[in-house]
């Protein structure tokens, strides 16, 4: 259910969270229960961020126990 360690680049201008959202429902709901880290450039953006095309974006999951 969690995506695996992704790199992809922006192709057109949008928002963080509508890139993450392009990736699938799975990946969003991840992403949205904090289960996954999302980098751009290398720093963490807030979902309302705007992307500009060649943008490196990196999802990432991560560790969690209980």
């Amino acid at each position: 259910m969690y995506p695996n360690y992704t790199v992809r680049y922006v192709e057109a201008p949008t928002t963080l969270k509508e890139f993450i959202k392009g990736l699938g429902r799975d990946c969003l709901y991840a992403y949205d229960m904090r289960a996954i880290g999302v980098l751009v450039n290398n720093r963490r953006l807030w979902p309302s961020a705007r992307l500009k095309p060649g943008d490196k974006v990196i999802v990432f999951p991560i560790i969690l126990g209980g």
